[in-house]
């Protein structure tokens, strides 16, 4: 049971972490210009939509082993 509270705690410490982690980003982005007219928010989600789609056909390639 301790193995699984020690688990849980760190799985909280993760959370909480990606939490802050994504918020910095946000704000340093806010700064950059660039980012905040109509081109650089499409580059940024075509950026992201490559990103994501890379990420998820690894992990399902990997979960099908």
């Amino acid at each position: 049971m301790k193995n699984n509270r020690h688990l849980v705690f760190w799985e909280m410490a993760l959370l909480v972490a990606s939490v802050l982690v994504f918020r910095g980003l946000w704000l340093l982005l806010d700064t950059i210009e660039w980012l905040s007219r109509p081109a650089g928010l499409w580059a940024s989600l075509a950026v992201a939509m490559i990103a994501a789609t890379v990420a998820l056909a690894v992990v399902n390639r990997a979960s099908s082993k």
